[in-house]
């Protein structure tokens, strides 16, 4: 059996869930007839419902966020069932890999390594169990530095698996142009508590904006603003997304005077969020703490040019001065001056964006995810489930004999 935990898969959208949709599938489609369990903490019933037939080899099962039954059903598969691989989708749940290696010894388990979560010095269990892995998969070189450096770990046993964007569209999004900029204004509109212009220059943020997670940069943006408003009159700033520290940010916006050119229009739906994408003229997003950056992905998939912090794992995405322009976290000249160059440049923010999503298609869509990842399992496997997998992948080719 390989068992897989998660945290959240098919009940939210963002960066985590994605890639744990991402390894679901490439379970589904590995050539094996192997038991292929995957365990999810927070998603509901509900959540997985729609996903039985389109992975098909894969026992799904959802917890509602009840941490008891779902550390039970670990136990008690380690306690009934033979397991020989164990992908553990947070640093938060490695301990339960190594309960499951103490009760079968010959299990091998992995921990997937997001973000700043594996950044942190873990002390306790989890930082021992992270240490006794078998293996680790790192969404990015630096998320991987990070994690060396934190918790003391061996990089020889760290492979990368970077992020990919879904891609489930059968048009070519940037191949579709609107009627009008923000054609549903008026829904954006009402989201805000007050007009967006249909047009003018754009920037666009998608992130979350929590307290603990200051380091996304709109304040940095906002911040910008004043300046940039002397070279960019028309310019307008777009930020979808919510949370514990959405207050500061619109008071940030208050004391400079510049609410009417600040849209916070908090979480939307997912078709509403498309259009923004597609319809804004340049992505910003200048964090110091991604460990990958998938909504850098999310704007390149619609052509659009990115300003990003030459930090955490965004350089590994954004390619300066191709695909965009990265700056100096916290430095707000530097963002200006960024924006400002973009914003004068049409056909540099065209260039840059084609260049993004050709990149996009390149390295971060699902095959290139799928062919690394089933070499990683083809490397991590136990060796007398890996024959039995290779033998099954042979026999149905019709080779008999090797």
């Amino acid at each position: 059996m390989i068992l897989t935990l998660q945290t959240t898969t098919f009940g939210s959208y963002g960066g985590i869930p994605t890639y744990n949709r991402l390894v679901c599938r490439a379970l589904n489609d590995l050539a094996s007839s192997a038991e292929k369990q995957v365990l999810v903490m927070t998603d509901t019933s509900s959540d997985i419902s729609n996903h039985h037939g389109e992975l098909s080899t894969l026992q799904l099962r959802a917890f509602s966020r009840k941490r008891s039954a779902f550390v039970g059903q670990v136990l008690r598969l380690g306690l009934t069932r033979r397991i020989d691989l164990a992908l553990i989708g947070h640093v938060n749940y490695a301990s339960l890999g190594w309960i499951l290696k103490q009760l079968q010894p010959h299990l091998r388990y992995g921990v997937m390594l997001y973000g700043i979560d594996a950044w942190q010095p873990l002390s306790g269990l989890r930082g021992h169990a992270l240490r006794q892995a078998d293996f680790m998969i790192s969404i990015s070189e630096f998320t991987k530095r990070k994690a060396v450096e934190s918790n003391d770990l061996s990089a020889e046993r760290i492979h990368l698996l970077p992020n990919a964007l879904e891609w489930t569209d059968e048009e070519n999004p940037i191949s579709r142009l609107p009627n009008s900029k923000f054609g549903d204004a008026a829904t954006l509109s009402r989201a805000a508590g007050q007009p967006i212009a249909s047009t003018g220059f754009t920037i666009l943020s998608v992130c979350r904006l929590d307290k603990d997670e200051k380091y996304k940069g709109v304040d940095k943006v906002i911040e910008a603003l004043p300046e940039l408003l002397k070279k960019v009159p028309d310019v307008q700033y777009l930020v979808v997304g919510g949370g514990t520290d959405l207050e500061r940010h619109k008071e940030l916006a208050r004391n400079a005077g510049i609410t009417d050119r600040v849209h916070f229009v908090g979480f939307i739906e997912e078709a509403l969020l498309r259009s923004c994408y597609r319809d804004c003229d340049l992505f910003v997003m200048p964090s110091a703490g991604e460990g990958f950056g998938f909504v850098f992905l999310e704007a390149m998939k619609y052509g659009k040019a990115v300003v990003a912090a030459n930090s955490g794992g965004a350089p590994e995405v954004v390619a300066d001065g191709v695909t965009g322009t990265l700056v100096e976290y916290e430095n707000v000249k530097q963002l200006t001056d960024a924006i400002v160059d973009l914003a004068s440049r049409a056909g540099r923010r065209a260039q840059m964006g084609r260049a993004g999503h050709a990149r996009l298609l390149e390295k971060f869509t699902y095959e290139p995810f799928k062919e690394k990842f089933t070499e990683i399992l083809s490397q991590e496997m136990p060796a007398s489930a890996l024959y039995r997998i290779r033998r099954e992948v042979l026999n149905a080719a019709g080779v008999t004999h090797v």
